[in-house]
């Protein structure tokens, strides 16, 4: 495994790792994106971010929004299975934000990437709502996965805020028990939607956690992976792998 980029600031040691035509980016030690042109899925925690699209319809996904693009694991995906017509990714560090335009080269025409705190960036925000919000605000000096960004009663209430009326919201968790003690999992903090989903694979610790203001159902995400001549193929193979469970009104 060759290392093809690198840089140091303020104690972190940035690096992406190379090997064939797969590349990783790691923050001291810790994985934090990666890319292979020739493949849309990770076989890890990366798929489990845009699977809860698949729960509903593609083509409502119009408006997406990413908090914490990383290396731009998400970008392709994102563009080849929804093509949304507006798609913002806002990401606090620039050596990660340098990665996804300029090593793995994953901003496509259109896209904007914003250099900037996603907390902030949000409560300034008054555009029009995202159908899809994805939330992936991880540390890049964390030696354990965990979150930068506690998942607070004002700070989930912000997510819903800016969620369509039939949107969708997707945040990341170092594991289930960290969503758990957050008020994420809260009945009364959550009220006005309808449907929650964790989703985890055998590869990762994190739960991956999705809210939707429609009723949805896990069985029609399968269907739709079922159907899509893209993604079929790597279910079956075994190569898209995840495990969807729907939660309780209580999230437990």
């Amino acid at each position: 495994m060759a290392v093809v980029w690198q840089r140091q600031e303020d104690g972190v040691l940035y690096q992406v790792h190379r090997r064939g035509d797969r590349m990783r980016l790691f923050a001291n030690g810790v994985q934090h994106s990666e890319f292979h042109p020739k493949r849309l899925v990770t076989g890890s925690v990366w798929d489990l971010l845009w699977l809860p699209a698949l729960l509903s319809e593609p083509q409502r996904f119009r408006r997406v929004l990413i908090l914490g693009l990383g290396g731009g694991t998400l970008l392709p995906p994102i563009r080849e299975l929804l093509a949304p017509d507006k798609l913002i990714a806002v990401e606090l560090d620039p050596h990660h934000l340098a990665v996804a335009r300029e090593v793995f080269s994953v901003v496509g025409e259109g896209e904007q990437t914003v250099l900037g705190d996603a907390v902030a960036w949000l409560n300034a925000y008054d555009g029009e709502p995202f159908d899809l919000i994805i939330e992936d605000l991880f540390a890049p000096d964390n030696e354990a996965v965990s979150r930068a960004v506690p998942a607070d009663r004002a700070w989930v209430r912000t997510l819903a805020r800016h969620v369509s009326a039939s949107g969708t919201l997707v945040m990341n968790f170092g594991d289930f028990t960290e969503y758990r003690q957050s008020h994420a999992a809260d009945q009364h903090t959550m009220k006005g939607w309808s449907s929650r989903f964790r989703l985890s694979c055998g590869d990762c610790h994190n739960a991956v956690v999705a809210f939707t203001r429609d009723p949805a159902r896990s069985v029609r995400l399968r269907r739709r992976l079922q159907q899509d001549a893209r993604l079929a193929p790597l279910l079956r193979r075994g190569r898209l792998d995840y495990h969807i469970r729907q939660l309780d009104c209580a999230g437990a």
